[in-house]
């Protein structure tokens, strides 16, 4: 249950297209302002998941099914990569912090895949955790709450940000490059 645990944690915590979008959410608009956005992107775990539930084991011996979803997850991280370099403070994004904008993310996010189909189907667990739907209840939770972190830390550095956003910027860009590497390893 140990392995199963830190998996979530460090897939939930570490950057990607969600934490990345909440950061900047959340040093642009803050806690209140980047709700709407980060309820659905809890709402959009929740789909990937629950379609995981049923096909967890076949998405995970299905090779073609995931050096698509590496392609498309790799053009989508580099084409993030490529906004978050050329953005400024005063970039407003108008729609980034709408519900639908959370949701939609999710259906082009490898690593919302990757979550669900390895931690529904890769781990063995006893307890309340062999049922597939806590376990589902728990990565979403635990999700969910790894966005939200990286929306208070967005709110948290607004000022520090504005003063050096050309290179936390560069810096979170080249995150975002070797995630997108990192996914053929």
């Amino acid at each position: 249950m140990l392995a199963f645990f830190s998996f979530v944690f460090v897939m939930s915590f570490t950057p990607g297209p969600n934490t990345i979008m909440a950061m900047v959410s959340g040093q642009k608009r803050g806690l209140r302002g980047s709700l709407r956005l980060n309820i659905g992107m809890a709402a959009g775990m929740g789909v990937i998941g629950f379609v995981a539930v049923f096909f967890a084991s076949w998405l995970q011996n299905t090779p073609l099914f995931i050096t698509a979803m590496k392609v498309v997850g790799s053009a989508y991280l580099l084409y993030l990569g490529y906004h978050v370099a050329i953005s400024t403070p005063d970039d407003d994004g108008e729609d980034s912090d709408r519900f639908t904008t959370g949701l939609l993310l999710q259906f082009t996010n490898i690593k919302c895949y990757l979550y669900f189909i390895t931690g529904l189907g890769a781990f063995q667990l006893g307890s309340i955790m062999q049922y597939l739907p806590v376990r589902w209840a728990a990565m979403v939770v635990i999700g969910s709450l790894g966005t939200f972190a990286w929306t208070i830390g967005g709110q948290l550095i607004n000022r520090f940000y504005h003063q050096h956003y050309r290179g936390l910027n560069v810096a979170v860009a080249l995150l975002l490059v070797f995630a997108a590497i990192d996914l053929w390893r």
